[in-house]
């Protein structure tokens, strides 16, 4: 990032690059679903139920024994690889994981 500190040594915690990114929603049930392949970067995951989800280039095989537990309205950041995808399935009810690559 040229010309950010001007020439000063800057330590930056917390960056968070949303130019060109938008969300998007993963719509999950008691059965899991996944995404399409998703692009190499750093994502920011929260959903509005508890949810297990999993990060792989197979993640529709989530379960609660394989997945981690993303509490309702929590929000992790998670590397995801290049063609990599998230899958999730619901603990219970139906709801949305929703994820926005953030870096």
């Amino acid at each position: 990032m040229a010309g950010l500190n001007q020439g000063h040594p800057a330590f930056i915690a917390n960056l968070v690059d949303l130019e060109g990114y938008a969300q998007a929603t993963l719509s999950s049930a008691t059965s899991a679903a996944q995404t399409a392949a998703l692009i190499e970067g750093v994502y920011d995951v929260w959903c509005d139920q508890d949810t297990y989800i999993k990060i792989g280039t197979t993640a529709n095989d989530v379960t609660s024994g394989t997945g981690y537990l993303l509490r309702q309205n929590n929000t992790i950041t998670a590397l995801i690889r290049q063609n990599s995808k998230l899958g999730a399935i619901m603990s219970t009810a139906t709801g949305t994981v929703v994820y926005h690559k953030v870096g």
